[in-house]
């Protein structure tokens, strides 16, 4: 597919695509068959200690009510679970499991065989180009003038 003709926004997307297939078919004969996309997307932004809901759904830009969806599955699977916030009683934390950890060191494991595989595909010094442009600090958005 010839994507010269595509806007940076789009290229990035289908980077991001690129890599979330990868780890989907990766996991598709596992035991984390049965995840969805949104599921891994949950697990990615979670804390390692504790996270509430809302702060989730403000990173992930969804519903508090989406992101309780996505967390009973999750809590069904053992990948984390819902504990009472001991500064609040009325209020729920999500917390990692044993488990979801053993999920995330294994996706760090599969991410990072990906991000190999595409340094060998585009070559080490566009990878290692690639990388450091997506490090760099970019500021804020600039405003419309």
């Amino acid at each position: 597919m010839d994507k010269s003709g595509l806007s940076m926004i789009q290229l990035m997307s289908h980077g991001y695509s690129w890599f979330q297939e990868g780890l989907m078919a990766a996991f598709a004969e596992t035991e984390y068959g049965n995840l969805s996309k949104a599921d891994l997307q949950l697990l990615a932004n979670l804390d390692c200690g504790e996270t509430y809901a809302s702060e989730l759904a403000r990173r992930m830009k969804v519903s508090r009510q989406a992101i309780g969806k996505l967390l009973k599955n999750l809590v069904a699977d053992g990948y984390v679970s819902l504990e009472t916030d001991p500064k609040r009683a009325n209020t729920k934390v999500i917390v990692i499991t044993d488990a979801g950890r053993q999920l995330v060191f294994d996706a760090i494991a599969e991410l990072n065989r990906l991000e190999e595989e595409l340094a060998k595909r585009i070559g080490e010094s566009d990878a290692r180009a690639l990388r450091r442009a997506l490090e760099a600090d970019w500021g804020d958005p600039p405003k419309p003038e």
